[in-house]
């Protein structure tokens, strides 16, 4: 039986790791000790905390701030609370060791942690705006590379069969070209996991620069593809030894695109229904017999 214990709940836990590259050296040394040592980071005097982490008072402050509370009475009051209110089963790496079932185990556990921490940190305000750009574009065009890929293409299947006029664009080149050509009334719609791909970032400051409203689809806050989104959607994962965050963020971007489609699909249920039924024919017309 695995040990329990008292994790830092998901909501402090994921602004931790959704601003942690945005945070300074110094306040990437404090967010470390929060996680590390959530009871000791409640308990200690803030005098006491800059003295075991090394960094001033005001730096521990700026941290707390940062990740998005008022100060650090704020950020421990947050923290007691869902401590108290909480015991979560220890996040183990995957080891050489463990049987293929085990394996199975950690990795679900991780996905379902991805999409719960996602849920805790979710803007609600940007999905709604989301939807409705999405909904009165006259024309989406998607834009991902490396593992993003993937999901643009799951992106661009579902919006497609609710009647969404998508399109995508997979040449990391022609990104940008295309992007600079959007007519108004357009959407650009970016993912990337870390927020700093240099050619998806270039398409999205074209698509703004043509008047089209930008979307960005990421893990982390404050990036620089976040300056050239109108609506940032953020997503948070956690990372292991054998898998990486951006791995497990797939899981968290992949069921933010599944919200979307639904959401949108509620919007205009009769149409969506009679497109998803002519699509679902189509498919079977060209079934394997």
């Amino acid at each position: 039986m695995e040990k329990e214990y008292q994790a830092i709940p998901e909501g402090v836990l994921a602004r931790l790791r959704t601003h942690f590259s945005s945070l300074s050296d110094t306040e990437q040394r404090v967010a470390r000790f929060l996680e590390q040592h959530p009871q000791d980071f409640i308990h200690l005097s803030v005098q006491a905390l800059a003295q075991r982490i090394h960094v001033s008072e005001a730096s521990i402050v700026r941290c707390c701030r940062s990740i998005g509370y008022h100060g650090i009475r704020d950020l421990k009051l947050a923290l007691a609370s869902e401590l108290a209110g909480s015991l979560h089963q220890i996040h183990e790496d995957i080891r050489p060791e463990d049987s293929v079932l085990t394996i199975t185990r950690k990795v679900l556990q991780s996905d379902m942690q991805a999409i719960a921490d996602t849920l805790s940190i979710l803007d609600e305000t940007m999905l709604e705006r989301a939807v409705q750009v999405l909904l009165k574009a006259s024309r989406i065009e998607m834009y991902g590379i490396g593992a993003s890929l993937p999901i643009i293409i799951d992106a661009y299947y579902r919006f497609l069969r609710i009647g969404l006029p998508a399109t995508m664009v997979t040449d990391p080149h022609m990104q940008a070209v295309s992007a600079a050509l959007l007519p108004e009334g357009s959407v650009a719609f970016a993912i990337s996991h870390s927020g700093r791909s240099r050619q998806t970032l270039m398409a999205l400051k074209k698509a703004r620069e043509a008047g089209a409203s930008t979307i960005l689809l990421s893990s982390h806050a404050n990036t620089p593809l976040g300056e050239y989104a109108d609506i940032q959607l953020i997503t948070t994962a956690r990372e292991t030894a054998f898998r990486r965050e951006a791995l497990t963020s797939r899981i968290a971007h992949l069921s933010v695109i599944d919200a979307l489609y639904v959401a949108i699909a509620m919007q205009r249920p009769d149409s969506s229904l009679r497109l998803l039924k002519q699509v679902s024919d189509i498919l079977d017309e060209t079934a394997l017999l």
